[in-house]
Order: structure tokens, then sequence, then C-alpha cells
């Protein structure tokens, strides 16, 4: 498992706990994650144990539209 550190925005990580997902931010104390089936996730930059994925992000999901008040 590599440091989080050693990786960048955009970059697709797996997580033995939370799956396939993309970096969205990442620093020296935390490291910000969209996981693609659970949600967005913050981890310790320190203890985030991360492998770098060669998989494709999945298909953005189209915006729903708001209601009129």
């Amino acid at each position: 498992m590599a440091k989080s550190t050693t990786f960048s925005v955009d970059d697709r990580v797996t997580s033995p706990m939370y799956g396939e997902g993309t970096i969205r931010a990442v620093d020296e104390k935390y490291t910000t994650i969209a996981f693609d089936e659970n949600g967005t996730r913050k981890f310790l930059t320190s203890v985030a144990q991360l492998e770098r994925s060669n998989s494709q992000p999945p298909p953005a999901k189209p915006e729903r539209a708001k209601k009129a008040k």
C-alpha cells in the first residue's frame, strides 16, 4: 500500500474498505476521496491505505432539477 502523499488530485485509487474512488483533494494532513459506491470520505493522509487503480470512473449522474418554491 502506498502513502496517499504519492497521489495527486484526480488519481484513481482503491481502498480495502471502500473500494474504487477518485482523489478530490490531498495535502500533508488530509486526503479526500470520492468513492464510486460509498460516497466521499476524508482520511488522515499519514494513515490512508490506498493502492493505485487503472479503473475508469463511473459516468457522471445527471443532476436533478430543483423544485420550484
